[in-house]
Parts: structure tokens; C-alpha cells; sequence
């Protein structure tokens, strides 16, 4: 030990006793270097690495005092005045050699206060941007690099690669450097006008930034300049903000700078900063070693090369060949051959030991195909038992493959028998991908976790492709000594029960929404009713043309349009079924299409197919236009951006008992109307909420929510069914069936209408003190004579005591106490031939009302000044 530490020590001395050059003997320079930046910042780090690499090798000793002006966390103009003060006191005393720059802060400093701090000193710069030719010689003692990158070299192998770009989101800040580049890239970026539309992100949050790059269509290409931002106090390196963007972009990433590949960048053709350092380095050296200056040109020519991130290639998938000739790959997979020894030999012991556990393995798997023979040998008589049995049966070993299914399992996934099954995976057999994955995992539950499914629903579609639902349990199979080596699954087919389920619920729920609906239409009509006739009787009183007869004329026809909205709510919440006749369904749908077709766009084309022969529907003419419109008027909707076809048939359909229980009618004939187009389609989540009242998922200025539940309301007052489906090739498909009639039936009765004479005593009864102010008033504008009452059993007796007093009753619906029918039915004994005529915000008034003889008309509130003058001329005749 000894003999060794002193061998060790003469060594040591004969070295240094060796003759040679001595740090004393080389002159020493001392060199500035001012760095726009702060330490840690890739690319100014490796510019100082380059820098460092070509300084150690010359022959000076080099005294480098380096300065961070940290421009990159804090405004240039902020910390100007700070850095001023603070290097005037500095060097003060100190005469450097060389002054050193990199990037376009620290040369701006330098320029401008040189001659202050820094007098007659040589100065040489690397990374500067934007810099034109001849702006830069006419500063004198100054020569360097410019950081010019091919930005077309890029672009054109991005555009090669991506043929289907058309646009080029250009991500960058409004720092200095920032500024000056996103100026390089302005002025490149003409050339490519005729193909890409060019988008600048350069004063977007953090957060704005990651959602507007999750938004991105896949025609994008995002190209992306070093930056930095700072979120709540933390600052983010362009590395990490590149990290995130990658993480949440769905388009490629390019940029020109080699320090940002490796962090998500496809690659490009990329300058490096450790080659600028170099170079500005050796030009420094020419400099101290005597050459003057002015001789050393500018280097203003981009010098890079192509280099590609290997594992972002594979994601965005590009292939290698794709790539430009001499392309540098990072990240490529390491080859076999080029592993360390140690690596190698442990790779090799390793895979000696895999074949033995192979080997061990295969053993066990022999031992477990004879225990496998012995189960299938137990299930022979169980298949045959399972045959019998209603639900879908199967049994897999362990490995996920089946051993046996039952008759109803085969039949139910279209196979011609159950031995077919045998040796498959659940892939194999169903075609539903999702349920398929769905089981598979569930059976790996079962066997690792010993976990067992019970009346677990899923959906699917059968082998005819319909959609069903089945109800599943799964449970280990173990063998004599408890070891789980299968699944048996069983499964209920519930599709009929699910399906009259969901009926039941959406009956129920649109019945609370009518009679809550019903309820409000009736109390709001009374409101309507009461504006309408004050503002008549107002109207009545103005001057034709005076301004407030014309305000007052927009009160009236704001309030009908009220009306209207109340109509719609009626009509999902209780569809009348008053005027329903022997109706040619082809006709009014013809007639509907005249009138889109006259006002859709040219982008839009309408097409018919109306099948003759059809027969007639027992519906209600004015009903059957609004459902076609609403469906027309949804389909304009979707297409009116992009265009396309809207489509219309009419055709003759035989329900059988299945398909009928799907749409929810009886078996029988039918009249299929249809109506598609190509546009973006409904989405699947909200498919089964488009009939629901209120629901739209349109402007609030479009639409109230309430055109497709007045469809499913009317549709399913004629006894019909509706149903909705996503078109193949996109779009979505409405069909209303409707069941033919037994033979055409014509109108039974007709509806007089005009003016009412104004010779009769009307008797007017109403619990609503407003329309009892009004209402009479407006009759006795029409030349009655109207007696109001607010009690309808004051207005019994009344017409009790003289029974011809009155010529007509008028008499609201609902009143507490006593109802209009109930008045009606007073009436009738004491006047029975007394015409009444029953005021209603209901539609179910006219049900209620069509057993008693002595109501002549049923008037549906809002009603105005023309609507009780029809009404009274068709009980009291024409004036």
C-alpha cells in the first residue's frame, strides 16, 4: 500500500516537472458576455456550451464574466434603466477585451450604451433576429451571427408530409426576440399565401392557449417560436409550454429550433444554438488575435439541418422514407447489436430463463387441457339440459374461449348452431365491437378479481343488426379443487320489457308536462283574453292613424301571436281531435313541400316520392301540415349551413306485431310518412330528449323547444307512432306512421261562419273580474245588449225566473263553484232551448261539451272581437 501511494507521488512530480507551456506563459483576454436571459434557458445555455467549446481550445486564458439581463422573465424596457446604473458602477473600472451578445436584448443594451460603458470595445453577437444587411456594418466594430432560419425548408417538408394543410397557427409572445421572429416568419410566409391561411397566437393566456389547441381542425399545422409565460407566479419555459401544447394538440408541432425537439416538435430544419456559439466564438478569436474587425463579414446565411423526433414521427404517423435525404432521427430505438455486454448477457440469461418458464408453462398448460377434457366431458349432458332453457347460455374456459352455448344464445347471435361457437372469442361471434370488449373484460374480472356480474344491462345490436338489451350475470366455474377455470354467463333477452319501459315513461312524462301545460294555457288565455278585448275596445276609441291606435294595434297583435305560443303548448299537452276527416296524406304533403320549396335556398334541393294508391288517414288536415312543416322546417335547419337534399316519401307499410311494439302502435296498415336529409345528424346522447317539450339545442331566437313535441302530441292523438333514426352516410330520418281507414269519411259538419246581428240580449257569465269589465263592453261595441254576472248560480236563477229574458248565454269553463257545464245542464231544464255558448282556455272543453245539446260553440280563449261574432253568427245566424 505504501510502495503504492509513493509510486503515485513521483509520478505526480515527473509531470509536472516536464517541460511545457505554462498558464503564466499565455496571454489572458477577458471577455463580457452579456446574456439576454437567464440561466437554464435552453437555447442561450447551448449558444454559451458552443461559446465555451471553442474558448477552451484557443490559446488564452479567457476570462469570461457572463451577465443574465433576464429579458426573458422581465420586460426588456423594465429592467433598461436598471442594468444601465448597475453595469455604469460595475465596470466602472474594468477594460474589457471582447464584449459578447446573444440574442437581440442584450445587442440592443450593448448598441445603444457601448459607447458609455464599453468604449471602443469590439463587440460580437450571435442570435439576433430580423437583422437586415447594411444596418448592421454601418454600427462599425461590430461583427457576428445572425439567427436567420430557413423557415421555407421547413414549411415545404411540412407541407410534403401533410398535404392536407390549410392553415398555419404561428404561436409565439410579444417579448423582443419574440417580436422579431414573428417578423421573419411574416415576411416567409407570403410565399404560401395562395395555400395557407396564416393565424399569429401571441397574446394568449396560458390556459387560452391549451383550449383553443384541443379546438384545432386536423387541416392545422402549429408552428412554434421559443416563448415564455408566467401563470400565478410560476414561470413556463418555452420547453414546458411546448410539453403542454403537445399533450393537448391533436395537429402536428414544428419549429426551427433544435433545443425544442425531444419536448413534442415533428422536427424541421433546426438551427442550433451550440453551432451559433461556436461560430460567434472563432470570430471573436480572429479578433483577438489581431484581424481587424471590418474584415470579419456578418454571417447572415441560415446554416442548420434537417432533424425529426423519431417517437413524434410515430404518432402523427409518418414514416421515415417520407423524410427529406441525410435527416438526423433522435430517439430512435436502440438496435440489438449496439446494447452494452452487460446489457446482452443479461438479455440472454434472461430469455434462458423465459425458456425454461416456457417450458414449465407448457407442462401446465397440458395439465390444464386434461383438466379442460374432464369439465367438457361434465357439460355434454348440461348442453342438452341448457337447449331447453329460454335464456342466452354460455360457458368459456379461461382463457376467453368458448366451450358451449345454448339453442337461444346461437339463434339470438345468428348462428346456425351452438358447436359453431366452440374454440372462438366473444369478438369473433358478436358483432357489436363495444359489447364485445365490454365481456371480454367482465370474463377477466370474473377469473382474476373472482368477481361475479349480476343482472348487469347492456346494450347491443342482435344479428339483424337491431338494437337490444339484455341483462347478464356472470360467474366463476371452478373445478374440484376450487380453481376458477371458466365464466358461465347467462342473459335475459328484456328488449320488449325495456321498450314498453321507456314508452310508459315518456307517456308519463309528456301527460305531467300537458296537464301542468294545460293548467298554465288556461290561466294565461284569460290574461291574453282580457288584453285583447281592452285593447279593441281601446283601439275602438283612437283616431285611424293616430300613434296610439298603431301602439296599440302592436299590443293586440303581440298578444294574438301569445295565442298562438298557447296553441302550440295545447297541442302536445291534449292534441284536439276535433276536425279529423278521411285526409289524403300525399296531398298535404305535396302542398307543404310547394311552400318550402318556394322559400329554401338554392343550396337546398327538395325532393318527393309520393307511392300512388296510398289510401286516406282519419286525421285532421291542418294537423297533418303542421307536423310536416315542423319536420321540413328542422330539416332546413340543419342543412342551411353546408346544403344538401331534404327528402319526403309517402308510402303504404304492414306493421307486424314486433315491429309495431317497437314504434308503439298496433299491428296492422299503415301510411309511412318520411322525411330525411344529409345534414350533420342528431348526436346520440341527446336522441331520445328531442320530443321533449322545450328542449333545442338552437339560438333562443330560432325556436321555443316545442316543434317536435307538438309532433309527437299530434301524431299520437291519431293513433299513430314516431320515430327517429341517424341516416347511413350522415343526416338524420323522421317517420310518422299513421293508420289507414277503414273507408274515406267525409266532414259531418260544417262550421257557419260571419257576422253576428246585433239585435240579441246576451247573458255573460265570467269569474274573471277583467273580462267581466271587457268583454260585455266589446259585445255592446257590436250592438247587443249584455248583461254581465260574475256568480253562475246568480245567472241560473236569473234565467230560472224568466226564461226568455235572454236570446244567448255566454259562459266561461272553469269557475269555482260551478262550472259552464254544470250551468249548461241548469240551464237546459229551465230554458232548453236557450243557446249557450262555452268559453274555454282548454282544448278538452269540446270533449266535455259535446254531450249536452244546448251549447251550440265552444270558443277557445284568446279569443277577440271576430272570434265572438263568428261564433254567436253561427248559433244566432248571420247578420
Amino acid at each position: 500500500m505504501f510502495r503504492s501511494i509513493l509510486a503515485a507521488i513521483l509520478l505526480c512530480l515527473a509531470v509536472a516537472l516536464l517541460p511545457g507551456r505554462g498558464l503564466a506563459d499565455q496571454p489572458k483576454k477577458h471577455i463580457l458576455y452579456l446574456n439576454s436571459y437567464h440561466q437554464g434557458y435552453e437555447w442561450s445555455d447551448s449558444i454559451l456550451e458552443g461559446m465555451r467549446s471553442v474558448l477552451n481550445k484557443s490559446g488564452y486564458v479567457i476570462d469570461l464574466q457572463i451577465e443574465y439581463m433576464d429579458a426573458k422573465k422581465y420586460h426588456y424596457d423594465h429592467v433598461t434603466g436598471m442594468l444601465l446604473r448597475l453595469y455604469r458602477e460595475k465596470f466602472a473600472n474594468e477594460r474589457f477585451d471582447m464584449v459578447m451578445v446573444s440574442d437581440n436584448n442584450a445587442f440592443t443594451f450593448a448598441s445603444h450604451y457601448r459607447d458609455e460603458l464599453f468604449p471602443g470595445v469590439p463587440l460580437v453577437f450571435c442570435g439576433v433576429n430580423d437583422i437586415k444587411p447594411g444596418v448592421l456594418e454601418a454600427l462599425g466594430n461590430v461583427t457576428g451571427v445572425v439567427e436567420n432560419f430557413a423557415l421555407d425548408r421547413t414549411m415545404d417538408v411540412a407541407l410534403q408530409l401533410h398535404s392536407h394543410t390549410r392553415r398555419v397557427v404561428v404561436v409565439s409572445d410579444e417579448s423582443t426576440t419574440g417580436v422579431a421572429i414573428r417578423k421573419q416568419v411574416e415576411d416567409a410566409m407570403p410565399r404560401y399565401a395562395d395555400r395557407l391561411r396564416v393565424e399569429y397566437w401571441s397574446r394568449l393566456s396560458m390556459a387560452e392557449m391549451l383550449d383553443r389547441v384541443k379546438m384545432l381542425p386536423p387541416d392545422t399545422l402549429l408552428f412554434f417560436i421559443p416563448i415564455y409565460q408566467t401563470v400565478g407566479g410560476r414561470t413556463f419555459t418555452s420547453v414546458e409550454l411546448m410539453e403542454a401544447i403537445y399533450a393537448h394538440s391533436r395537429v402536428p408541432i414544428y419549429t426551427a429550433w433544435e433545443f425544442l425537439l425531444g419536448h413534442g416538435a415533428v422536427g424541421g430544419w433546426l438551427i442550433s444554438g451550440f453551432k451559433h456559439g461556436q461560430l460567434a466564438a472563432s470570430m471573436a478569436l480572429r479578433v483577438l488575435g489581431g484581424e481587424s474587425i471590418g474584415s470579419i463579414p456578418i454571417h447572415y446565411a441560415p446554416f442548420g439541418e434537417y432533424v425529426f423526433d423519431y417517437e413524434v414521427l410515430q404518432r402523427v404517423g409518418i414514416d421515415q422514407s417520407q423524410l427529406p435525404g441525410g435527416s438526423r432521427i433522435i430517439n430512435l430505438p436502440q438496435a440489438f447489436y449496439e446494447l452494452p455486454k452487460e446489457l446482452f448477457w443479461t438479455i440472454m440469461v434472461s430469455f434462458c430463463l423465459l425458456c425454461v418458464i416456457v417450458v414449465f408453462l407448457i407442462l401446465a398448460m397440458i395439465e390444464r387441457r386434461k383438466v379442460e377434457r374432464k369439465i367438457k366431458d361434465q357439460l355434454a349432458f348440461q348442453e342438452t339440459l341448457m337447449d331447453a332453457i329460454p335464456q342466452l347460455v354460455s360457458w368459456k374456459d379461461a382463457g376467453g374461449r368458448y366451450l358451449g352455448v345454448n339453442r337461444a344464445f346461437a339463434e339470438f347471435f345468428g348462428m346456425a348452431d351452438g358447436q359453431s361457437a366452440v374454440g372462438r372469442c366473444t369478438g369473433d361471434i358478436v358483432s357489436d365491437s363495444g359489447y364485445a370488449q365490454w365481456a371480454t373484460s367482465a370474463d377477466e374480472a370474473v377469473i382474476l378479481r373472482r368477481d361475479a356480474y349480476r343482472k348487469v344491462r347492456r346494450k347491443l345490436l342482435d344479428a339483424g343488426g337491431a338494437q337490444a338489451w339484455l341483462e347478464v350475470n356472470k360467474v366463476a366455474i371452478r373445478d374440484r379443487s376450487g380453481h376458477i377455470v371458466g365464466v358461465l354467463s347467462t342473459a335475459e333477452n328484456i328488449t320488449k320489457e325495456l321498450d314498453l319501459e321507456t314508452q310508459l315513461l315518456q307517456s308519463q312524462k309528456l301527460e305531467a308536462i300537458g296537464t301542468l301545460a294545460g293548467g298554465i294555457a288556461h290561466d294565461f288565455n284569460n290574461i291574453l283574453t282580457s288584453i285583447i278585448n281592452s285593447t279593441e275596445l281601446a283601439v275602438g276609441d283612437l283616431a285611424e292613424g293616430s300613434v296610439t291606435r298603431r301602439d296599440l294595434e302592436r299590443v293586440l297583435k303581440a298578444a294574438r301571436r301569445g295565442g298562438r305560443v298557447v296553441n302550440q303548448i295545447l297541442a302536445f299537452s291534449r292534441p284536439s281531435t276535433e276536425g279529423f276527416r278521411s285526409t289524403d296524406v300525399g296531398a298535404v304533403v305535396a302542398e307543404v313541400l310547394g311552400l318550402v320549396e318556394a322559400s329554401m335556398p338554392s343550396s337546398i334541393e327538395v325532393r318527393s316520392n309520393m307511392e300512388g294508391g296510398l289510401g286516406c288517414v282519419l286525421a285532421d288536415p291542418t294537423q297533418l301540415h303542421q307536423v310536416v312543416m315542423n319536420l321540413c322546417t328542422n330539416a332546413y335547419h340543419a342543412l342551411r349551413e353546408t346544403g344538401g337534399v331534404i327528402e319526403a316519401r309517402v308510402e303504404r307499410m304492414v306493421l307486424g306485431e314486433e315491429e309495431a311494439r317497437r314504434i308503439g302502435v298496433s299491428e296492422g296498415e299503415y301510411v309511412r310518412m318520411t322525411v330525411e336529409d344529409n345534414g350533420p345528424g342528431i348526436p346520440p346522447e341527446i336522441l331520445d330528449k328531442i320530443f321533449d317539450p322545450f328542449f333545442s339545442t338552437k339560438d333562443k331566437t330560432e325556436g321555443t323547444g316545442l316543434g317536435l313535441a307538438v309532433v309527437h302530441g299530434i301524431v299520437h292523438s291519431h293513433r299513430g307512432g314516431v320515430q327517429v333514426r341517424s341516416r347511413d352516410g350522415g343526416g338524420t330520418v323522421f317517420e310518422v306512421y299513421l293508420p289507414r281507414a277503414g273507408e274515406d269519411r267525409e266532414e259531418s259538419d260544417s262550421v257557419r261562419t260571419g257576422v253576428a246581428s246585433g239585435w240579441a240580449r246576451i247573458l255573460f257569465v265570467e269569474d274573471d273580474q277583467d273580462q267581466l269589465d271587457t268583454t260585455p263592453r266589446l259585445l255592446q261595441t257590436m250592438g247587443f245588449s249584455v248583461e254581465g254576472v260574475l256568480d253562475p248560480a246568480a245567472a241560473a236563477a236569473m234565467v230560472a225566473e224568466d226564461p226568455h229574458r235572454f236570446d244567448l248565454v255566454i259562459t266561461d269553463y272553469d269557475m269555482p263553484g260551478m262550472s259552464g257545464i254544470q250551468l249548461a245542464r241548469r240551464l237546459a231544464e229551465v230554458a232548453p232551448d236557450l243557446p249557450v255558448i262555452l268559453v274555454s282556455g282548454r282544448e278538452d272543453a269540446v270533449v266535455a261539451a259535446s254531450h249536452l245539446p244546448n251549447i251550440r260553440r265552444v270558443v277557445i280563449k284568446p279569443y277577440d272581437k271576430d272570434d265572438l261574432s263568428n261564433a254567436m253568427a253561427g248559433v244566432l245566424g248571420p247578420a
